[in-house]
Formats: structure tokens, sequence, C-alpha cells
């Protein structure tokens, strides 16, 4: 690692801008940094924990296929990591690259799609000190190129709205931080009010979609349970799919409606205020529902890791959450919207601004308060019953209810549990100083399950996962004791922290607090720095051990579990240069699977009333005080067979 952070001046150097401020360092410094980078770059950190944390050499055969995955031959503290199969891993782009970048900015809007007259929400965040206090928002478009600055808040974050009142087609924000350096861009499309009368037909597609491949879940799971039990199944499904079509009448009211709006829109007559604005929300929320219901079907494309009953049953839950989830959120929010209008209530913010912007609008060539109350009152009343009909348990809460707390527990045997890990790492100078620490706590389910037709013998093969997320991040910096910038910076660059921020986390396992029962993929959408990583155990009943393999992830942490630092560099010169450096955090898998695999062995012990369970912990730890790293590994875990 000591020569990563020579990036810090040899990227600078490059930059005619900093030219005057590099000399100061003298030309001695220069040629040793550009030296280092054509040479020594690509070791980085890949000495650490790639070869403390080495596969065994005596691994059981089946084992052996999987070396290319455990040979941990690249390490998240690398340029680039290694593709995996898991959807989500850090393959998209470099953002593990940890040579600084100049600038810093965010940028969100609030859709994809906005209609002509409605209006764009644009987010975001850049760096505030002194004289850095704002940033440039500009908009462009078919003849149209609006900029204005933005003045940031005093954590950094600022918010506009965009009104859509130019001509139809695609547009482009683009986001200039405060110091003019740092650049973001999204993209979205403005169409005309006529438009509106398909502005629904994604969301059908894709909820048809959802629906379809749970449909084919539950035909899977029928051809492995009784008769009895496999018509409950279809009358389950039978309910749900009442509920799916209700959905998709209120989407084709939805349709109806705005194909009314677009009507009077082409005879002449203008939004009113409320009404854009209220318009601009229901868009939003209907792009926000395609978008997750998209990412719910790029995510479940994985099979079952086996084929047997227990591993379909899974499967139609994941198969349930992905369509039940969202929709059911979505459907709520729908109706208070549609309300809303036929109030002709306005929404707070975005309609104050929209008002003020359409002030003096003639009263002849406004929508009627009447009019859009009228348009969109079916849709109303469909959105409310449907809302009564989903109640608590929202669209496939009955099924899932039924094929893990019965037919699961029926057909299969189950142990259940709780899964704790974390780990540290720490990195020293030559001096034996820290320079940068970050760790990470995780909290997760153990779940496995078998057959129980298959039970029978010495060793029961059991399928399972280890699903959970991160519950605490840790992260410490001191980028000016790394001994490769001590030796380019001489001393002369003041490193200033600005902000650092660690991902998002919450405090608990998910997969532990999910009362409702919804799968894997929708809390792996909902869940911040989430992980699912599927497991094999082997149960030796005659010598009453248990011992578990770790297999590739299903979902691990994306690229954006990283840490992130901003900070200025100040020179000879004085002037401040803003900059942003990642620093990588190891994706769960690795690290669960280097403890556990020296660790994976477990006593499965009886109580008095028959009951089996085994716990166990572990520990990897690796260098010490005098070592330039020192990493810290722990697990413990606990499970029980379910009745």
């Amino acid at each position: 690692m000591k020569y990563i952070l020579a990036l810090l001046l040899t990227v600078f150097s490059f930059t005619s801008s900093y030219s005057q401020f590099f000399k100061k360092l003298g030309d001695k410094v220069i040629s040793d940094a550009e030296w280092r980078i054509r040479n020594k770059a690509d070791r980085q950190v890949d000495k650490g924990l790639d070869s403390l944390l080495e596969m065994p050499k005596k691994i059981s055969e089946k084992k052996k296929a999987k070396k290319a995955d455990d040979d941990l031959s690249t390490s998240p503290e690398t340029k680039g990591q290694k593709e995996s199969s898991s959807p989500n891993a850090k393959t998209e782009e470099k953002e593990d690259d940890m040579s600084p970048k100049d600038g810093f900015v965010t940028l969100a809007i609030s859709s994809p799609t906005v209609f002509a007259g409605g209006t764009l929400s644009i987010s975001g965040e850049s760096v505030k000190y002194k004289n850095l206090n704002a940033v440039e928002i500009t908009v462009s478009g078919p003849s149209v190129k609006d900029t204005k600055s933005i003045p940031l808040a005093a954590d950094g974050k600022f918010a506009t709205v965009w009104y859509a009142t130019g001509k139809a087609g695609d547009y482009t924000v683009t986001a200039k931080g405060s110091d003019k350096k740092g650049l973001q861009t999204a993209k979205f499309t403005v169409y005309e009010l006529p438009q509106m009368s398909g502005w629904c037909d994604g969301n059908i597609e894709l909820t048809n979609k959802a629906y379809d491949k749970l449909n084919d879940r539950v035909d899977q799971v029928k051809t492995g349970i009784g008769s009895k039990d496999k018509a409950d199944l279809e009358k389950k499904l039978g309910e749900l799919k009442e509920k799916k079509d209700d959905l998709l009448k209120l989407f084709k009211d939805l349709n109806t409606a705005g194909k009314e709006i677009s009507r009077l829109a082409e005879s002449g007559k203008k939004l009113s205020p409320n009404l854009a604005g209220n318009l601009s929300e229901l868009n939003n929320a209907l792009a926000e529902q395609r978008r997750k219901m998209k990412l719910l079907e790029e995510y479940d494309d994985h099979r079952p890791t086996d084929n047997t009953i227990c591993e379909y049953l899974v499967m139609l839950n994941e198969a349930c959450a992905a369509f039940s989830v969202y929709t059911n959120v979505e459907s709520k929010v729908l109706g208070t919207i549609l309300k809303n209008i036929a109030l002709d209530k306005g929404v707070p913010k975005a309609t104050s601004m929209v008002n003020e912007k359409y002030k003096g609008l003639s009263e002849p060539n406004d929508f009627a308060i009447k009019e859009p109350a009228k348009i969109f009152a079916t849709a109303l009343v469909d959105a409310e019953s449907l809302s009564s009909k989903l109640g608590t348990a929202g669209f496939a809460g009955d099924m899932v209810q039924f094929a893990t707390d019965f037919l699961l527990k029926k057909y299969c045997g189950v142990y259940k549990g709780t899964f704790k890990h974390d780990y540290t790492i720490e990195f020293r100078n030559s001096k034996g100083q820290n320079w940068w620490t970050y760790g990470v706590d995780m909290k997760a389910v153990l779940s496995l399950r078998y057959p129980k037709d298959k039970s029978k013998g010495n060793i029961i093969k059991m399928k399972g996962n280890l699903e959970g997320n991160a519950t605490k991040f840790s992260f410490f910096e001191d980028i000016e004791k790394e001994d490769g910038f001590q030796e380019g910076s001489k001393g002369k660059i003041e490193v200033v922290p600005i902000k650092a921020f660690t991902p998002l986390s919450v405090p608990i396992a998910t997969s532990e607090r999910d009362v409702m029962g919804f799968g894997a993929i929708a809390r792996g959408l909902a869940t911040p720095a989430y992980f699912n990583i599927p497991i094999d155990a082997e149960f030796d009943v005659e010598e009453n051990k248990i011992k578990i393999f770790v297999n590739e992830a299903i979902f691990d942490f994306t690229i954006y579990v990283t840490n992130k630092l901003v900070f200025l560099l100040v020179g000879g010169d004085l002037l401040p240069y803003v900059k942003q450096m990642n620093f990588p955090i190891h994706q769960a898998r690795l690290t669960i699977n280097a403890v556990i695999r020296a660790n994976n062995e477990f006593d499965v012990k009886k109580d008095a009333n028959g009951n089996l369970s085994f716990e166990g912990k572990g520990n990897k730890h690796i260098g010490d005080g005098s070592t330039v790293r020192e990493t810290d590994l722990n697990f413990q875990l606990s499970a029980k067979k379910e009745q």
C-alpha cells in the first residue's frame, strides 16, 4: 500500500493547472513519483490479505474446483477486483481505485421522465469551504440551456427544481462542484402531455412479468407436495391473482385519466399549479415503481441451489417478495397523490415553487378544479380499495406464510439461528504509526435445510444461506503519515480533511426482523450493505458434528460500499485543491469465508427434549503491532433445529 498514496502526487503532476504547485517540490520528487506509478502501483495492498488469508494447503476434494474463487488472488485494496457471478459484485466500475480524483459533487434527479409543464427535483452535495459555497447547475436540451448557481447549505447539500417549460426531447443535467472541478451528469426526457395516455404501460408489463415468475415458482413447488397442500397453494395463488388484477386495473385507470388530461391539454387548456405539482409527484411515483421492479427483475436471475422441494420453496418465497414488496408500497403512495388531485390540494414544497412559477395564469386557460377530480375519480376509488385489501400482509404475505411456516417445515428439516462477524484491518507506516484503519460489523440469519425424505444415512447434506448486512462501519485515516505521501510531499503539502463518508448501515439484521417473511431479493434492494451467501453443510450423525462450507455469494456488498474521504490539498501556493479518494472495503464473502474455513466444524448437541442445536466461534489474527498490516477477524454463530 506504500506506493498507492504516491498517486496523490503523481496524478496531480500530470495536470497542467498544478504545474506551479508541484515545481516547489522539485524535479526529483516528480520524477520519482512517475517511476513509482509506472513500476509499482499494481503491487499495492495485494501483498497483504492475499498472502495472509491464502487457502490452506489441505482442503476437501469438493472445494478444489473453487480454487479460482478462493485463492484471493486479488483484494479490494488493489486497483481492480476479479469478476464475480454475484449480480452486484464490484465489477461495474473501479470504485475501489484509491487514486485521488479532482473535486467532489453528487447529483440526483427525481425521475428519468417529466411531462411538459411539470417539475424535476435536483439535489446533491458538494464541498462548502470558505468561498467554495455554491454549485453550478446546467440543464441543456432542445433549444434550452439553463444555468444557475445554487448555494450550498451548511452541510454541503443543495436542492432546486427545474420547470419543464421547453420542448419535448432528451435533456441533460450537469452539476459542477463548488471548486468547478468535480462534474456529475444525469439524463432525463421531457414528453408532451398527450403522451400521458400510456404512462403506466411499463408498470403493467413489469407487474405481469413478476406475476408470471411467481406462477412458475408455484408450479415447481407443486411437483413436490401432496394433493391437499397443492390445492391450498393454488387457493393462495388465486387470492393473490385477484389483488394483482386490482393493481392492473388501477394502472389502466391511470392510463385512461392520462389520456383525458392529454385531450384537454391539446384543446389549449393549461395545468393549474396544484395539478402540475400533483401530476409531477404521480409521474415520479410511477417511475420509481418501474425502477424498483426492473431491479427486482434483474436481480432475480439465479436458480435454486439444488432441485429439491426445500430449494423450490425458498425460491417461491423470493418470487413472492419480488412481486409484493414495492407494488404494495407504491399503491398506497398513488392513493395519497390521487386524493390531493381530488381535493385540489398542493404537494408540499414542490407545488409551492410551481405556484410561484405559474403565478398569474389566467383562469379560463386553467383546468377547472372539478375536472381533474372527475378524471381521476375511478383511479382513486380503485387505489383505496386495493390498499384496504392488502392490509398488513401485502400482496403475497399469506402465500409466504404458508410456504415458509407450513410447507417448509412439513417437507424439510430446518435449522435456523444467528451469525455475527466483525473484523478490523490496521495499516502502519515504517515508523509504526497508524495511518489507515477500517472495520466492519455484520449480523446475519443462518439457515440450513434438507428434504426429510433424504435424511437417512450417516451424513445428512444440507443447503442454506448466511443472509444479513453490515451493522456498523468504522474508518480512520491520516494520509500525511503514509510513507509514500511523506516521501513525495517532503512536508510541503498539507491534507485538510473535509468530510469522511462511511457506507449506510442499519443496526440490525433485516433478515432477522422480517416479520412479514419477505424474501431475500426484496431485502437485498432495500437493505444497505446487504449480503446473501449460500452455504453447504454436512451433518455427521454418528460423530454429532456439522461442517459448514461457504459458497460464492448471490448478493454481496456493492461497488458503493466503500469509505470515501473528501479533503483539501494545500501546498506552497496556499490554494486549496478539492480531492476525493475511495478507501475500499472487502466484500463480505471474502472475510467470512477466510475465518470460517479455518473454524468450520461444530459439535451438535441434544437437550433433554431431544432438540438439536450447535454453536461456535472463531478468530483469525494476522500480524501484530510491529507489522505494517494487522488483521483481526471474528465470528460466532448458533442455530437449532426447528420442529
